[in-house]
């Protein structure tokens, strides 16, 4: 029986439908991306436990459950109901049963070993180094995740946002200007800025293709220790770093025997002047090249402050590199490091508008294979954004609203099946470029195709997906 309720424009009657309906109709076609990609097959047969019992759901439904999850703004294991009831998905995705609970989640990420995690999801992120340029410069840094409880691993330690409350401390290597992130590793909360660093850079470099290397790592104060910095300076096919530094005693001891002559810049308000030199700090074991900073931020006249000759007022930094100056002069080390602060925007964007900060579970184990989960599904719908949006990165909470979020209905006539969706017009501009471009390229990586040369420059020409790394992604599912 409909119910029936009067608003301004007269009476409506409400009534329930068993038509397939869904509020994510964007689904079809990340549906179809999702299936060219590989990825969750490739999930599927390398996982590391079997699901024996005739009443578990299949791998693959576990898999596509989560991911999807964590795609429609899920950040706790319960927010699976967002899309349980869901039937159009199960359809769009094939799953074998349906959409699984927030248990099912915990116990199979219980039942899998920690490092046979690690190796089973880094394995889907392999298929995802395909995106990457030749050369890229890897951003690394450490966030912290505030947790409410006494979880496995949560730690007091360095808390700006909450002190002395507990947290993880996750450390993570972004792509500078692709917005993918590369590795993850879940730390207890009162681990060192840069801990694990090292043992992560080579596992990593380790997985990369040959011919996709790292040509220069950043990283913010917390990572230019002697073992990290010697490490980067022995061994073969180790990216050149820059580094900044912390304002310590040595530093400012350094920058004050810098006489006004030897800044290179002009002296005025908010320019950034510069200069270089080499100096070895107490832990190091050797003189390094250090890159100095200055921007004048206040200047008074000696009216104003009461002084003989006035006084003015410098914000400074450092930065420590082995870069020569053959290869980056002193300013050119000065940009290269400002372009770092874009990977403050996917920490922001993880943990704000994705799970990274949730999806906690008594277990570390839990909780740092749903994380892994997270960081892979922010690269997925990064990428296959980027049909819709080409050089320019919207984020998750603006994307997911433009390409995903809008009602459709499902129609089956015979085999043909329709989704009909409902968009207002100027979404439906945006819908409609982007779904021409992944036509596009669905057709050109058709399995029949092979991999060629004249593949990777025909694709190059579609409008606004030709942002780094995006043709190298499409050549490499070729004939797969």
């Amino acid at each position: 029986m409909p119910f029936t309720f009067s608003t301004s424009d007269g009476t409506f009657f409400v009534d329930r439908t068993d038509k397939a309906l869904t509020t994510n109709g964007g689904f079809a076609a990340f549906a179809s991306f999702l299936n060219r990609s590989k990825i969750i097959e490739k999930l599927v047969d390398t996982c590391p436990i079997e699901r024996s019992s005739n009443n578990a759901l299949p791998v693959r439904d576990i898999v596509i459950s989560f991911l999807l999850t964590c795609i429609v703004e899920g950040r706790r294991f319960r927010h699976v109901r967002f899309i349980q009831n869901d039937a159009v998905i199960t359809k769009l995705f094939k799953l074998e049963r349906r959409i699984c609970s927030d248990d099912t989640f915990r116990r199979f990420f219980a039942a899998i070993d920690n490092e046979a995690g690690k190796k089973w999801i880094d394995g889907a992120f392999e298929i995802l180094f395909g995106a990457l340029p030749q050369s890229f410069i890897i951003d690394w840094d450490s966030t912290v995740t505030t947790r409410y409880g006494e979880q496995e691993g949560v730690e007091v330690g360095y808390n700006p946002m909450k002190p002395g409350r507990g947290s993880h401390h996750p450390l993570i290597a972004t792509v500078a200007g692709l917005r993918m992130c590369l590795t993850l590793s879940q730390r207890p909360g009162n681990s060192h800025t840069a801990e694990g660093m090292t043992a992560a850079m080579d596992d990593l470099l380790s997985r990369l293709p040959k011919d996709k290397r790292p040509y220069i790592t950043r990283a913010d104060i917390g990572f230019s220790g002697e073992p990290i910095l010697k490490w980067f300076e022995t061994g073969i096919g180790k990216p050149y770093y820059v580094f900044k530094l912390k304002k310590s005693a040595k530093v400012m001891e350094a920058v004050r025997a810098v006489s006004e002559m030897q800044w290179n810049g002009a002296a005025t308000f908010g320019a950034m002047q510069v200069t270089e030199l080499e100096l070895q700090l107490t832990t190091w074991d050797r003189k390094r090249r250090i890159i100095l900073g200055r921007r004048l931020i206040n200047k008074q006249t000696p009216e104003e402050s009461g002084t003989l000759f006035g006084v003015c007022a410098y914000e400074y930094s450092a930065f420590v590199t082995n870069l020569t100056k053959d290869q980056f002069d002193t300013w050119q080390v000065v940009e290269l490091y400002q372009g770092r602060a874009d990977c403050e925007n996917v920490f922001d964007e993880l943990k704000n508008q994705w799970g990274l900060s949730g999806f906690c579970s008594q277990k570390m184990q839990i909780t740092e294979i749903a994380a892994r989960f997270t960081v892979l599904s922010y690269n997925i719908w990064s990428l296959f954004a980027r049909f819709f949006g080409g050089k320019q990165h919207k984020e998750a909470q603006t994307s997911r609203r433009e390409i995903l979020m809008f009602p459709a209905q499902l129609t089956e006539s015979g085999r043909e099946r329709t989704l009909q969706i409902s968009v207002a017009d100027q979404f439906w501009d945006v819908l409609n470029l982007g779904y021409e471009r992944l036509s596009k390229w669905l057709k050109a990586t058709a399995p029949q195709l092979t991999r060629s040369c004249a593949l990777i420059d025909w694709i190059k020409t579609i409008d606004a997906v030709t942002s780094p790394g995006i043709p190298d992604l499409l050549a490499s599912n070729c004939g797969k």
